[in-house]
């Protein structure tokens, strides 16, 4: 039996419980799900979640404060959306609304005529606001949640509200909706100001879905994110050029299974997304190539947010809210079309303790045979993850111990010359 070095110095096993440097997992005190986030600027944002919390961060999320404790009225929310640094607005079930003039530091009630469960929002203005709800309604007020208009749009739920983000077409801005299966625009120049809906066939298989959309900001390109389920759980990702007549699929070389979520376009360049599996690909070349980012765990992300083409946060179940000051980190190269690490790594499996789900990750910056196994303290061989030939790239490990006790256990990554051993630990 080949022998692997277990007791390690004691600075080496601390280093072993690290995340990578490229996301910071922050602490926000709930174990339930966030919805969605923004950031007012570099430093301060917003996360909202389904038990009924209102985040906000002054330090880049060292710290998170749930300015909704103090309310009497504490609702399930769904999403947020801010103008500018003061002016805000979150939406919930039951057609609950709250306002903010001042950042978030505090929030006014309103309600949405008929007590819709309300999806999506979108802030135009001062005092305006588009709100998208679960049955095709939009409801658009422009006195600060007072008073509404309710317009039924389509058939299906309004997911995403969106708008273009470059200089103004005409002298008026565009806005969209986003459905499961379709794509609206309201025109803003001709009156009545009505909605368009254009059914998406990329969405129209079995299990076939969109889900959040956004134009990069400053102008460029628009990207809508879903999943392609007729054959399996394809993460999808359209995009629509200004030269473009209709949203087209784009090639991202994602081959893990399951849903894309939140996307968020902070240049014509770069543009992230996000989805379930702790998925996390970035672009930089305008959504021609895709690089895996992605955050070892095993929790689904539903929002992404950045700020600049560095600062940004992801926010997902289970309370997850991860925040990056680099971009996620890329550590890459572009090689014949397509974006391969440029070194080889072994990453802190997540999350740990666990029991009995963990994922494990690795990259390779070569084609290399590759041999991932889990020992116990004894040295013993107990269980073979990964045993064969790889390409460059980065790779992904879902493990599920339910034939092992509670307990220490090492998982060691050989790749050519390459060698790396980290700890984990079960809880049963």
């Amino acid at each position: 039996m080949k022998t692997i070095i277990i007791f390690l110095p004691l600075a080496a096993c601390i280093a072993l419980q690290e995340l990578p440097a490229q996301w910071t997992l922050q602490n926000s005190s709930t174990a339930t799900s966030i919805t969605d986030v923004v950031m007012l600027d570099s430093s301060t944002a917003i996360a909202v979640g389904r038990n009924g919390s209102i985040f906000r961060t002054t330090n880049s999320g060292i710290t998170w404060v749930d300015v909704a404790a103090p309310l009497s009225y504490i609702k399930p929310w769904n999403a947020v959306s801010f103008f500018d640094t003061a002016n805000g607005i979150v939406v919930g079930d039951d057609g609950v609304v709250m306002t903010s003039a001042n950042g978030g530091k505090n929030w006014m009630w309103h309600q949405i005529p008929a007590g819709r469960k309300c999806f999506s929002v979108l802030q135009t203005g001062q005092y305006s606001y588009f709100v998208g709800s679960d049955s095709g309604w939009v409801f658009h007020s422009v006195d600060t949640g007072n008073t509404w208009i309710s317009e039924k749009i389509s058939a299906w739920p309004i997911r995403s509200l969106f708008r273009w983000r470059g200089a103004a077409i005409d002298g008026a801005p565009i806005y969209y909706a986003l459905t499961p299966y379709s794509i609206l625009i309201r025109s803003t120049t001709i009156p009545p100001f009505i909605w368009s809906e254009k059914i998406l066939p990329q969405f129209q298989g079995l299990g076939s879905e969109g889900f959040s959309a956004e134009f990069c900001n400053g102008g460029g390109s628009g990207f809508i994110v879903g999943v392609q389920g007729d054959l399996r759980a394809d993460p999808t990702i359209l995009r629509k050029k200004m030269s473009d007549t209709a949203w087209s699929t784009i090639s991202t070389g994602i081959l893990r299974d399951g849903e894309l979520l939140g996307v968020s376009a902070p240049s014509a360049n770069t543009i992230y997304v996000c989805g379930s599996g702790g998925m996390i690909f970035k672009s930089t070349t305008g959504g021609d190539t895709w690089a895996d980012i992605s955050e070892p765990t095993t929790q689904t992300l539903h929002a992404i947010y950045f700020y600049n083409e560095k600062r940004g946060f992801v926010v997902g179940d289970s309370g997850k809210i991860f925040f990056t000051m680099n971009g996620g980190g890329i550590t890459s190269v572009e090689e014949g079309g397509e974006i391969v690490p440029t070194k080889f790594e072994l990453y802190q499996n997540y999350p740990n303790p666990f029991n009995p789900t963990t994922v494990i990750s690795y990259q390779l910056s070569v084609t290399s045979y590759v041999s991932l196994k889990v020992y116990d303290l004894l040295g013993r061989d107990v269980a073979t993850l990964v045993d064969e030939l790889k390409s460059a790239g980065k790779y992904f490990v879902q493990w599920k111990s339910f034939s092992l006790s509670s307990g220490i256990y090492f998982y060691r990554l050989q790749a050519g010359n390459y060698s790396d051993v980290k700890k984990l630990m079960i809880i049963q």
